[in-house]
């Protein structure tokens, strides 16, 4: 019930409290409107009140993006659960394109909601329902709740449910929805608003996972992985520590001219012997698969480094069956090489395959070799370095804000992995500089020129010129 909860805890009081804590006063006058729509009785259309942008009306229709808490009102106290939103107004986007197109704008709600929330795949997107509705039926929202939000349904771009008899989690997911509010909205003017807001929002991103710990049991449980990523994210690096010190390890890189000869069998001239005649030359594959059979209680990995380099159908010609993790043994033989013949590859083989996700002009990967194999992304990332070297996250965390900013889900694989950002301890200032001059700025030039991340041309440019006293166009 609406009247007891706002009795015990006025989060309308608080909510205006926390904006003004959040920078949205300024020399006095508010950067915001806050609107309460709770009258007593309570409407029977349902209730709210938040905070939209400066300049709008007190009452009435509004454009652009809000913040707002959809209160319900049911007969028992203990029944009530709330609604915090980003709306859009319902007269649409006005003023806030440049906001509501920017990716960087819905990923830093995804990276801090939690499971009880909706986050619309398009924030452009004002039109459809669909999401929501669904979204809705899933968390079982009271009938008073649902009266509340259904003509908001179409706008609703980000929300949580939220019990408001649990007074800290209410005042927690208010103050993330505002303070995620006031960084879109640049509120924050000084270094205490900067770093309460930014606390905050650290504090409800994802945690990060043992990706070394994720693999292994990938792989264990599906004995063909592929290692995807940026450049300098550790693909190659990863998969050797995985298999480090556990077995026979067998390494091979896949190229353009790749073929079933290299990788698997082929007959080729004998050079040396006087006469013209042919031997039997094994690939990498079959010597690994060999391996697994001699010894089967040891575990044999195949290290594939750069598997889209290679036309895949080519170099694994029939053997391309054989690569199903849940394959049982068949009457089935396929013929690998001669005086080889496999229903299913042996148990105690392990293959880790790479492939640069940043290589446009690589060989696609059809969807049968993506069934059989498992993929994990890897993405850059803050690491800890070694003895004898140093980590320049300032630099690191500047690019990859720029990165989560502007760049799509597909451009993201662009982004520099953090493997660019290693130098020697020795003399790091001067080998980080070099590092963006050198490759780095002329990485991200290339991404520029094939027309990709156009909308975060002039941060880049400014950055690498306050960065490195470089112009990245003359």
């Amino acid at each position: 019930m609406y009247s007891e909860i706002i009795t015990d805890f006025d989060y309308v009081k608080f909510l205006g409290e926390t904006i003004d804590s959040f920078g949205g006063v300024s020399r006095g006058t508010p950067k915001y409107v806050l609107r309460k729509n709770v009258n007593n009785p309570f409407p029977s259309s349902g209730a709210y009140f938040g905070c939209i942008n400066e300049g709008e009306e007190n009452t009435g229709a509004y454009s652009d993006l809000s913040i707002v808490v959809f209160p319900s009102n049911q007969p028992r106290k203990n029944e009530d659960r709330w609604i915090i939103a980003l709306v859009v107004g319902s007269l649409g986007i006005k003023n806030d394109y440049h906001l509501v197109s920017l990716p960087g704008i819905r990923r830093s709600f995804m990276n801090c909601l939690g499971n009880a929330s909706f986050i619309k795949n398009d924030f452009m997107d004002v039109e459809t329902q669909d999401g929501f509705a669904s979204f809705c039926d899933r968390e079982s929202i009271p009938e008073t709740l649902n009266n509340a939000v259904k003509n908001y349904s179409k706008v609703i771009l980000a929300c949580t449910v939220f019990d408001p008899n649990s007074v800290d989690e209410g005042k927690s997911i208010i103050k993330l929805f505002l303070a995620l509010y006031a960084n879109i909205r640049h509120w924050p003017t000084n270094n205490t608003q900067k770093k309460e807001v930014n606390i905050i929002i650290q504090e409800r991103k994802t945690p990060p996972i043992d990706e070394e710990d994720e693999i292994e049991k990938l792989l264990i449980a599906r004995k063909y992985i592929v290692l995807q990523g940026a450049p300098g994210t550790g693909k190659t690096r990863m998969a050797k520590r995985i298999v480090n010190g556990q077995g026979q390890v067998f390494f091979t890189q896949f190229h353009a001219e790749t073929s079933y000869s290299d990788f698997v069998y082929g007959i080729v001239p004998d050079i040396h012997a006087a006469d013209l005649k042919y031997s039997e030359r094994e690939g990498v594959f079959v010597k690994s698969v060999n391996a697994a059979l001699a010894s089967e209680k040891q575990k044999v990995f195949l290290i594939i480094d750069e598997i889209n380099r290679a036309n895949l159908s080519n170099v694994l010609g029939p053997a391309f069956y054989l690569f199903e993790p849940t394959m049982s043994s068949s009457k089935i033989k396929i013929e690998v090489c001669p005086g080889l013949s496999l229903e299913k590859l042996p148990d105690n083989l392990y293959v880790i395959a790479t492939m640069n996700t940043a290589d446009r002009s690589l060989a696609v990967v059809d969807f049968a070799l993506r069934r059989r194999f498992a993929w994990y992304t890897l993405y850059p990332h803050v690491i800890k370095a070694e003895t004898g070297k140093v980590f320049c996250d300032k630099e690191f965390n500047e690019i990859a804000a720029i990165f989560e900013r502007y760049a799509t889900d597909e451009e993201l694989n662009l982004q520099p992995g953090h493997a660019y950002f290693i130098v020697s301890d020795t003399n790091s200032d001067e080998e980080i500089k070099a590092r963006l001059r050198f490759e780095i700025m002329p990485l991200i030039k290339e991404y520029l020129i094939d027309g990709m991340l156009s909308r975060a041309k002039d941060d880049f440019v400014n950055y690498f010129r306050k960065e490195i006293h470089q112009e990245m166009y003359r």
